[in-house]
């Protein structure tokens, strides 16, 4: 076995690349590494640029196909990196190979998002590829311990942040989300279906001042001061890390910013930092602090 856990061999790994930055991110650190790469961009999904790396586009709708050009370069394992949107089924009946691989691809999309990311990870081990964990594809995207950028907490923020990783600890199982937001020990907002993203928006649009606020604020308790309050985002108990890891970027940065949020709070060694020097950058602007913490 080689140091990331597959089979040791002459054949390359192949990165089944969905949207944002961190396929990219991902291929840079396995390709630092010495490692040969084929990166495998999913058709209408992947909008990263892959033009200096060798690549063999792919349909998410024709997973036999995948499992044939996997089989053609002699892939040894496979990396999944970035956002691949669930299919529905009208999007599934549109293209040939979705209806000739229809009973393939209902098996691996029912049921919820960790069912699915099962579903394709148990697909494409059955063929005999097996899956690499995110942790040891790319490890130095992975937060680290302690204060990663920004001023130090003060010490309200680290009790939220304390409460926060509690919360969802119990909250995982049930597959709900990977992050919310808390102030004061008062959890504002807990991440569902719409992402930590439209999470963070929906906080921002609570404390908003003004007539807006005021309607929303009409059928639950006051929020209080509008500045303060911590993102806290984790894995969840059991998660999966050969794909679908927490991530933090600039953006994240930027809408808690936004939100009037003190700092961003991730679970150190299992969430992802992409574009690490933009993050940083970002939430030393914003006078925002980013910590990594173990639970």
């Amino acid at each position: 076995m080689s140091a990331a856990g597959l089979p040791a061999g002459a054949g390359p790994l192949a990165l089944i690349a969905g949207s944002g930055r961190l396929p990219i991110e991902v291929a840079t650190e396995v390709l630092e590494r010495g490692e040969t790469l084929v990166v495998m961009p999913l058709r209408g999904i992947a909008d990263g640029d892959f033009t200096k790396l060798q690549t063999v586009p792919i349909d998410a709708l024709d997973p036999v196909g995948a499992i044939e050009a996997l089989r053609r370069m002699g892939a040894r394992g496979v990396i999944m990196a970035g956002t691949v949107h669930r299919p529905g089924v009208g999007l599934v009946f549109k293209s040939w190979q979705a209806v000739w691989n229809s009973e393939v691809i209902r098996k691996v999309i029912e049921g919820g998002d960790d069912n699915l990311l099962r579903g394709v990870i148990g697909y494409l081990e059955d063929n005999g590829f097996p899956v690499m964990d995110l942790r040891e594809a790319a490890p130095k995207l992975m937060a680290g311990v302690g204060l990663l950028c920004g001023p130090q907490p003060s010490v309200t923020a680290a009790v939220d942040i304390a409460r926060g990783f509690e919360i969802l600890e119990t909250l995982g199982p049930a597959d709900i989300g990977q992050a919310l937001v808390i102030a004061a020990l008062r959890v504002l907002a807990v991440e569902a279906a719409e992402g930590t993203d439209a999470m963070i928006r929906r906080v921002r649009t609570l404390r908003r001042p003004g007539l807006t606020g005021r309607l929303l604020r009409a059928w639950r308790p006051p929020l209080g001061d509008r500045t303060g309050g911590v993102l806290v985002k984790a894995a969840k108990p059991g998660q999966d890390f050969r794909a679908d890891l927490p991530v933090i970027g600039p953006r994240t940065v930027r809408l808690a910013a936004a939100a009037g949020l003190s700092g961003i709070a991730v679970e150190a060694g299992a969430v992802l930092i992409v574009d690490r020097q933009a993050t940083s950058a970002a939430a030393e602007k914003a006078g925002l602090f980013i910590v990594g913490a173990k639970r």
